[in-house]
């Protein structure tokens, strides 16, 4: 088996001379995508602990995906995962940009429609994943993250 494997493997790199940049750059993809779900992973796992119910995990409507649902007693919780290997001189909330935001609260408004629960209560969370090489791993949830914002001008 592991022989066919070989030959198979020289035959691609025969046929297809920039296969190995295009290799290259998958395995980056795949990892910095096992990164994110990791996190994903951690931080359901913290709001488990914290007595939430996980509803969905990376919900997917048209208008983006959700990245974890939940309910937090009678509340609707949308909870955004950024995560890093470390904090340099941003951390990962920086990458939150409005954009994102309208695409996750239309998601979210798509989401209360398809289950039918308009009568629930929404908050949006945000949660910060730091997983270093070497060392303790950080989480930060921050509870109604977009409290100010009006979610409908958003939309």
């Amino acid at each position: 088996m592991r022989n066919a494997k070989k030959l198979f493997t020289k035959s691609f790199f025969l046929f297809c001379p920039d296969s190995i940049f295009t290799m290259k750059y998958t395995a980056k993809r795949k990892a910095h995508l096992r990164l994110g779900r990791r996190g994903e992973r951690l931080c359901a796992a913290l709001l488990k602990h914290k007595g939430m119910v996980i509803l969905a995990r990376n919900f997917r409507t048209s208008y983006g995906e959700l990245d974890i649902v939940a309910r937090d007693g009678e509340t609707l919780v949308f909870v955004e995962v950024k995560t890093l290997r470390k904090i340099g001189k941003y951390r990962p909330i920086d990458n939150y940009k409005v954009r994102q935001m309208r695409r996750n609260i239309r998601a979210a408004h798509e989401y209360v429609r398809l289950v039918e629960a308009m009568h629930m209560p929404l908050r949006f969370d945000f949660t910060e994943v730091v997983l270093p090489e070497f060392g303790f791993m950080k989480i930060y949830h921050y509870k109604d993250f977009m409290q100010g914002v009006d979610n409908r001008r958003l939309i």
